[in-house]
């Protein structure tokens, strides 16, 4: 299927790894020319070497931290000297905060909000007059279901995942006269690094004692029965970027395996 984006340029934060690699890799088959950025950059410079060989495409990359408004600018600025405009921005870096409510801190609260809710509005906010401008734009993030379906054990990153569907749900209707379409992606369990720095407090909440026994139990939650694949989500971020997601805006498309049961 040709998806209709072939020369577009497309910001993909958090890209040295998971979930971000294989959408950058995504983009770069589809012929869109590719920002990234992380904040591993021995690891990023790797991740955009092989993708560059892999694919033929046209990649590029720098070292920036998210929470950082001045990062996101030089992020910006950067892929506007190489490539001269933005079509696309996929906010994928991220962090996620596990644990109860007694385990909550003002400090990783903090992080949680400076990392999600403000990377990705101050990312928003500084490439959107372009997409405005010329009158097409997307704009997809990356949002956890707990957003949607609150968790005890995940109750920082759900506070700050129902803030940032408002804000998808908010900037669909106000940047929809400009063609600029605002959409989000939910993840589930995804096999990722991100999986593995949490899984020693997954356990804990499981009560179990090995690392599979704790996938296996987090697994029996969706009703597909497994993690899911990065590569499974790239696709869906690829797709809601092309012209054949042309009618699609605000919406937040659950990429889980069926673990949320509620209706939206």
């Amino acid at each position: 299927m040709d998806l209709g984006i072939k020369g577009r340029v497309a910001i993909v934060t958090g890209g040295s790894r998971g979930i971000g690699k294989e959408t950058a890799r995504e983009f770069l088959e589809a012929g869109v020319k590719v920002m990234t950025c992380s904040r591993h950059g021995d690891e990023l410079n790797e991740t955009c070497k092989e993708l560059a060989k892999t694919t033929g495409g046209e990649i590029h990359s720098m070292v920036a931290d998210m929470t950082n408004p001045e990062d996101i600018k030089k992020l910006v600025n950067k892929t506007l000297e190489t490539y001269g405009t933005v079509d696309i921005l996929i906010n994928n870096a991220g962090t996620m905060y596990s644990g109860r409510f007694a385990e909550l801190t003002d400090e990783g609260l903090q992080t949680q909000l400076d990392t999600k809710l403000f990377g990705f509005m101050r990312a928003i906010r500084a490439v959107s007059p372009i997409m405005r401008e010329k009158k097409w734009g997307r704009i997809v993030s990356l949002i956890g279901g707990a957003g949607k379906e609150p968790d005890p054990y995940m109750f920082g990153s759900g506070m700050t995942n129902s803030a940032l569907l408002n804000l998808t749900k908010s900037l669909s209707t106000e940047f929809a006269p400009d063609n600029v379409l605002v959409n989000a992606v939910c993840p589930g369990w995804v096999a990722t690094q991100l999986w593995r720095q949490h899984a020693e407090g997954l356990k804990k909440e499981l009560g179990v004692i090995d690392e599979e026994e704790a996938r296996r139990l987090a697994t029996r939650k969706n009703a597909l029965g497994r993690f899911g694949k990065p590569e499974e989500l790239a696709n869906a971020i690829v797709f809601l970027c092309s012209e054949r997601a042309s009618y699609i805006t605000g919406v937040s498309l659950n990429l889980d395996g069926g673990r949320l049961k509620g209706l939206w």
